[in-house]
């Protein structure tokens, strides 16, 4: 059984070498530590979704690379970003997670407002789920948004809100059927951090760092065309994040890359 790559692949990681070889010198120091990326990760970030070395199958329209899927080329990218020591594309909950739940579920102008910009790392993202009192029970929650005018009206707190400080924009789940089964009654709404009613409180840990915050909603008013998916069905949408979240999480070049944070 022959295990090469082959012709076309080892060509391929030549090049991938040959673009670091030339442009390291170009890649932020202490990479993926700081919820907003520097000037340098923004610069390093469209460079690399430029040459399809991230963002590499999002289509160019949404503002991504547009190359057709391969598991190896991916593969061979990872390899040798993580041999290098030189860091790849920015990983966060708004590239991450969002950007592939509405190439999924997002309606054409949400993926045309918001995947460029978040790929770029030009709008950070934080994502409203867990709330207090509820533990592991997400589907428990108890932030409300009730429909007035063209508008919800959203009231409720959420917590453990990674970057919240820093973000411009959140992804949130809220109640909007009241009668509805826990599971069945739920929204999933995408909205500025800086409308009006929402306070962020750093949430200071026993490290004596505020790594997360508490957000706390007053009369937010988000327009209803704001949603991801159907009405009540937000269950579904997190669910896909949720997914997404998992593979975010489960970098198998970790270890070998430790290196990027130097």
């Amino acid at each position: 059984m022959d295990l090469s790559y082959g012709t076309e692949y080892e060509t391929f990681r030549e090049e991938v070498r040959g673009f670091i070889a030339v442009n390291r010198h170009l890649a932020p120091k202490n990479a993926g530590r700081a919820a907003r990326p520097s000037k340098e990760g923004v610069a390093w970030q469209k460079l690399l979704i430029e040459h399809g070395y991230t963002a590499r199958t999002i289509p160019c329209e949404y503002g991504g690379f547009g190359a057709e899927p391969d598991i190896l080329k991916s593969r061979i990218i990872a390899e040798e970003f993580a041999r290098a020591s030189v860091p790849g594309g920015l990983a966060n909950q708004g590239i991450s997670m969002l950007v592939p739940t509405l190439l999924e579920l997002g309606t054409e102008e949400q993926k045309r407002r918001w995947i460029a910009p978040t790929l770029a790392g030009d709008v950070v993202w934080c994502q409203g789920y867990s709330e207090p009192g509820s533990g592991s029970d997400l589907a428990s929650l108890k932030t409300s948004a009730r429909v007035e005018g063209g508008d919800f009206v959203i009231n409720g707190q959420k917590i453990w809100t990674s970057t919240a400080k820093e973000a411009d924009m959140i992804f949130c789940l809220v109640r909007t059927e009241g009668d509805a089964a826990k599971h069945q009654g739920i929204s999933y709404l995408i909205f500025p951090m800086t409308t009006p009613g929402i306070e962020v409180r750093p949430l200071r840990t026993m490290t004596g760092h505020a790594e997360f915050n508490e957000t706390f909603f007053t009369d937010v008013r988000v327009p209803v065309d704001q949603i991801v998916g159907q009405r009540g069905q937000g269950w579904f949408v997190a669910n896909a994040t949720l997914g997404h979240e998992r593979g975010m999480l489960g970098d198998p070049d970790a270890l070998e890359n430790r290196g990027c944070s130097r």
